[in-house]
């Protein structure tokens, strides 16, 4: 990824994601998980901005930007298509890289390997 790309995380509801993850699931999964890929995208990918996408009807996905220090931008209506066709509104969060380093998304707790297992992110 290019310099000034930017990297849209969207958050599934937990019904939809609940067969990816198994077990050892934290109260939290969604919030760690968003972390883990900002930190990436920032300290690896050296992105300018990171966007998260979630439906504003779905208050554990929309708090999750807000934990992690993202601002909110805008809801989009009626942006993007459910099951059978239901059109559902689009909430835009936004974090800058120069505001990256504040925010609790740098301070996660993550640890990162390259394909032969050497740590890229402690």
């Amino acid at each position: 990824m290019a310099a000034g790309c930017i990297l849209a995380l969207v958050l599934l509801p937990w019904k939809s994601a609940t067969g990816l993850i198994k077990n050892s699931l934290t109260r939290d999964w969604q919030t760690e998980a968003s972390a883990a890929l900002v930190r990436v995208a920032f300290e690896i990918e050296k992105v300018n901005r990171v966007e998260i996408h979630c439906n504003p009807r779905n208050l554990a996905n929309a708090a999750v930007p807000r934990k992690l220090g993202f601002t909110y931008e805008a809801t989009l209506r009626q942006r993007q298509t459910f099951l059978e066709g239901e059109l559902l509104d689009l909430m835009i969060w936004s974090l800058f890289r120069q505001d990256y380093s504040t925010s609790p998304a740098a301070a996660s707790n993550i640890a990162a390997m390259d394909a032969i297992g050497r740590k890229i992110i402690e």
